[in-house]
């Protein structure tokens, strides 16, 4: 009778164990680290793109309005963000491994290309960084996070909220190696240094990466689809996001420098940025935990409204700090908490690469025009006024749509 007691016990906590780490704690662990190195090898891009927006535009293609410039970037999210729904999918089929493969050795092909575009040719950047990099971040960077949250089904919020947090992290190591290297060894070398950093890391962070085996059709599958009220109001609130959101982060150095603020105070107050958005997709996730998910984020989403009126107070150093330090924390908060927000509608984990893909295609229309219109509004006379009305009045939109949600999903009748 003690033996069968003991022996229930150990088959208790073994399913308790594989409950949560369906393939063990170490090797779960040491894939988040994996899935953390290639997002920050990939999506730094993206975020240092504030970088390369002032460079371009006062030096590099001196021909190229700041609207121009920021259809590069407004491109690569956009394929960073589309291609979601595929490599969600492949991701769900098992082929996790393979796709992040090619999607690595395509970013780090176009990466080094990019180092070759000549001064001037805005078709040669475009096409390296705008195009080829965006497609390979769109195949890292779905299958990163829904591989991250498959190993831990019951913390998957804090899974995705550390690897989401990569990107800005490397944001502000590739800012800050760009703007020392490119007076000093100019664009084409201070490019190809940061392509190595990249290379070694994402060599390291495919190999630690271990994919969980598909798990077997649930019976809620067939009780949520793509059409689930919720779960649209929040895809709503998402496309909103991109398109106003991301305007103080990619023309804050713009928008520093034509204010005559310092040119090393500037690059510093970028990187506080983006630190602070790193930091802030972590302590979301604490909140989240704590207080719920989808309502965390619909108050995130209102502080979000608010500070970004603080970007009219940043034409001094002070002002600045504050506005890169809040600014950061609630923004990383804000798009650290969208994707568990997404598998908390949709609590099945069969299909979560599919779902989040989805959620991500009309986010990325956003992205892509977002900061291009965001340039036309403040025009070549860089009216920052126009831009910071336009980014609150989006913002405020969004808060009111994911309030939508939250409160369909507590109306939902639970499966």
């Amino acid at each position: 009778m003690a033996m069968t007691t003991v022996t229930s016990a150990q088959e208790l906590d073994t399913s308790e164990s594989a409950t949560v780490c369906p393939v063990g704690a170490t090797k779960a662990w040491l894939t988040v680290v994996g899935c953390f190195l290639i997002q920050f090898s990939t999506v730094a891009s993206v975020n240092s793109f504030g970088v390369f927006q002032d460079f371009y535009v006062h030096e590099f293609l001196p021909n190229s309005s700041a609207s121009k410039v920021s259809w590069i970037i407004g491109f690569e999210i956009l394929l960073q963000l589309s291609l979601g729904a595929l490599a969600g999918k492949l991701c769900d089929m098992g082929h996790t491994k393979a796709v992040l493969l090619i999607g690595t050795l395509v970013y780090l092909f176009c990466f080094f290309m990019l180092s070759l575009a000549r001064s001037g040719q805005y078709y040669q950047v475009f096409l390296s960084q705008g195009f080829g990099m965006g497609i390979g971040v769109g195949l890292c960077y779905v299958p990163t996070l829904v591989t991250a949250a498959n190993h831990f089904p019951r913390r998957h919020a804090i899974a995705m909220g550390i690897v989401s947090s990569s990107g800005p992290l490397g944001g502000v190591v590739f800012s800050i190696t760009l703007n020392n290297l490119i007076p000093s060894v100019g664009f084409p070398w201070a490019v190809r240094a940061v392509a190595f950093l990249a290379l070694g890391l994402l060599a390291i962070g495919n190999l630690l990466i271990t994919a969980p085996s598909r798990p077997e059709q649930a019976a809620v599958i067939g009780k949520i689809s793509l059409l689930h009220g919720p779960y649209l109001w929040t895809v709503a609130s998402g496309t909103l996001l991109q398109l106003g959101g991301l305007f103080p982060l990619f023309y804050i150095q713009l928008f520093a420098s034509s204010h005559n603020l310092s040119r090393s105070f500037i690059f510093y107050s970028v990187a506080i940025m983006s630190f602070c958005v790193a930091l802030g997709r972590v302590i979301s996730t604490y909140f989240a935990g704590k207080y719920g998910v989808v309502g965390t984020l619909v108050i995130f989403e209102a502080l979000q409204t608010g500070i970004v009126f603080i970007m009219f107070g940043a034409n001094r150093p002070a002002g600045l700090v504050i506005f890169a330090v809040l600014y950061g924390l609630i923004f990383g908060g804000v798009t650290s908490l969208f994707f568990p927000t997404i598998t908390a509608l949709v609590p099945s984990q069969v299909d979560r690469g599919k779902f989040v893909g989805v959620a991500m295609f009309p986010s990325a229309i956003s992205s892509l025009i977002g900061s291009p219109v965001a340039g036309a509004i403040i025009g070549s006379n860089l009216d920052w006024w126009n831009g910071i009305v336009f980014s609150g009045v989006i913002l405020g939109a969004t808060t009111v749509l994911q309030a939508i949600a939250r409160y369909l999903h507590q109306r939902t009748p639970r499966v």
